[in-house]
């Protein structure tokens, strides 16, 4: 039997943009992503035989091929040929539905996992199959601060971007992804196979983050059909703002909040202000570099 557990972290979307449809439905979007250290442990058990079980304690989550990281274990294997049974444990932190990229994270896991175990594929390998299981997944196979586009798959590596220090405010409420731009599609009168350009300037919004004095250039054009579904966003985002927070955001396409600081210290003094509040979950996190860390 060989055994790997890994740390697999949550994501904040700074920038995320929704540029149109493709001719195949998809969304095609443009975002700045920073993983943080918001961690779900993903243990990874094989030995000789067939089979995929998946267990997990902290958050319930589904068992079977409703679960992203189910999916990854059974495309790693149908891709490399190799065939074992496989055990997965996670322990669950990052809440589902909210933005954070809980599951996304825990499939990249997978997919890593089995390569440290298996050596049988290559990184590019992996980050083919990503796409086919989440548009996240592909991100989280390096997890380091990057820009993503087109449906996941374009994914450009920032060294130099800075790190961040975050205050995520979970309410107790599970957004859909699907609803939710499905809502955007409705607010802007979509058509499909448009693709627009993005009124923007990527490298603009990049240096302004970089700089160390400048402003920090949120956005987010899934907030506002999300809010739309789940006016009780706004109302949460209201509590970081009335705390005269000058960037907060809802990440992904929600339902988490995050009001995100170039001090550590700043962070902490809203988190602590925060943590004892008995209707939300409230993080204190940082933006990290690499990958899942072996435990």
């Amino acid at each position: 039997m060989s055994s790997i557990t890994l740390l697999s972290p949550a994501k904040i979307n700074l920038t995320l943009e929704v540029l149109g449809v493709r001719a195949d439905g998809y969304h095609e979007i443009r975002s700045i992503i920073q993983p943080v250290s918001l961690f779900d442990e993903v243990s990874i058990e094989v030995e000789e035989g067939e089979g995929i079980e998946i267990e997990s304690s902290g958050v319930p989550i589904p068992s079977g091929k409703d679960n992203l990281a189910y999916r990854a274990a059974e495309l790693f294997f149908q891709k490399s040929g190799v065939n074992l049974k496989t055990k997965i444990f996670i322990k669950k932190k990052i809440p589902l539905g909210a933005g954070l990229g809980g599951g996304s994270g825990n499939a990249a896991a997978v997919l890593i996992g089995l390569n440290r175990i298996t050596k049988a594929l290559s990184e590019d390998d992996l980050f083919k199959i990503g796409p086919k299981i989440g548009a996240d997944v592909p991100f989280f196979i390096r997890s380091l601060t990057a820009t993503m586009e087109g449906i996941g798959e374009k994914i450009r590596i920032l060294k130099e971007f800075p790190i961040l220090h975050y205050v995520i405010l979970c309410p107790n409420l599970q957004t859909s992804t699907q609803q939710v731009y499905k809502k955007w599609d409705e607010l802007n009168s979509v058509d499909q196979n448009k693709i627009t350009s993005s009124q923007n300037n990527l490298e603009e919004c990049i240096n302004k983050f970089t700089d160390k004095k400048g402003e920090l250039p949120l956005q987010n054009d899934l907030e506002e059909p999300a809010v739309s579904l789940h006016p009780e966003i706004a109302s949460y985002k209201q509590i970081l703002t009335s705390l005269d927070v000058k960037s907060a955001q809802m990440t992904g396409s929600g339902s988490a909040v995050y009001a995100v600081f170039r001090s550590e210290d700043e962070a902490f003094e809203i988190y602590d202000y925060l943590k004892t509040s008995p209707t939300f979950q409230v993080f204190l996190a940082s933006g990290i570099k690499g990958w899942h860390r072996l435990i």
